[in-house]
């Protein structure tokens, strides 16, 4: 995707099309209509896409939408056609399910629980006398 937001930049300058969002950055806010309402899980579970009128999109139309916004659409265009669309889908749903197992380590719903984990002991910060929430 760095290379789909470079090539973007290079396209379109100013007026880009695609913008990345790091749903772990501590600047992450799911409720922010930028973000479409996507939480940590379900930006976890698939790729999104959130158009700049609120639409969400997600799983495999998300790459065809990428690569026709900097021309190269053409390269995914194959995943239209029906006997493809469904293998893709099928496919792509494989790989979400066990990415993060093959990248971290870890499976998708050990890496929610210890994000929902660290965002709950974020929000409460306890002194011995009293608890402030943070944020």
């Amino acid at each position: 995707m760095d290379m789909l937001a470079s090539r973007d930049a290079r396209l379109h300058g100013n007026k880009r099309r695609i913008k990345l969002t790091d749903i772990e950055s501590d600047s992450f806010d799911p409720n922010d209509p930028a973000n479409g309402g996507i939480s940590y899980a379900k930006g976890m579970s698939a790729i999104n896409a959130v158009y700049r009128d609120g639409r969400v999109i997600e799983g495999p139309k998300v790459f065809l939408k990428a690569y026709e916004f900097v021309k190269l659409g053409w390269l995914f265009k194959f995943t239209e056609w029906p006997v493809f669309n469904t293998l893709v889908e099928i496919g792509y749903k494989l790989f979400a399910k066990y990415r993060t197992n093959i990248t971290r380590g870890s499976s998708l719903d050990e890496l929610i629980s210890a994000y929902e984990e660290k965002k709950n002991i974020e929000q409460v910060e306890c002194t011995s006398s009293s608890c402030t929430t943070k944020r």
